[in-house]
């Protein structure tokens, strides 16, 4: 069977082998640009109080230091690029709606100023969740209480 299909793809197609068909076609290509062509889509949003973006109805965080400030979104298909004209934030996109994204290392600086807020932190539970809010964290956390654990986050 696939020595039919080999067969097949190679008989003439108006006359002539594909082959024969590329070799007349060759010299009229250009050749590709220089550039990589970008393939995701732009998004102007502002940053809320909660330090947090919203693209196609799901929140993202960004750090506290852009709160009231418009940032350029740049989303692909499986990430998300915050951009001035640097890279402040990069988030694996979510693909539901009403659902957050949120990064523990965004807060920590504004945590310093506000510690009593880390135990009941959205951004902590999913840090928790996903392995970024360690044993080494969790250990300070009754010796120092929230600023040292706070403190040690923002040193790992």
């Amino acid at each position: 069977m696939i020595l039919e299909f080999r067969a097949a793809c190679n008989e003439a197609v108006n006359g002539r082998a594909p082959s024969r068909h590329f070799a007349v076609e060759k010299p009229l290509l250009v050749s590709l640009p220089d550039e990589v062509a970008e393939t995701g889509r732009w998004f102007t949003p502002r940053v809320d109080k909660y330090s947090q973006v919203t693209v196609r109805t799901n929140p993202y965080s960004v750090p506290v230091r852009l709160i009231g400030r418009q940032v350029r979104v740049l989303l692909h298909a499986n990430h998300l690029v915050y951009d001035g004209r640097t890279e402040v934030a990069r988030h694996e996109r979510l693909l539901g709606k009403a659902q957050s994204r949120l990064d523990l290392d965004h807060y920590l600086k504004g945590l310093l100023r506000k510690p009593g807020a880390l135990p009941g932190a959205t951004a902590l539970e999913q840090a928790r969740a996903a392995g970024g809010f360690t044993p080494v964290h969790e250990a300070w956390w009754p010796r120092g209480g929230e600023r040292t654990a706070i403190a040690t986050a923002r040193e790992h």
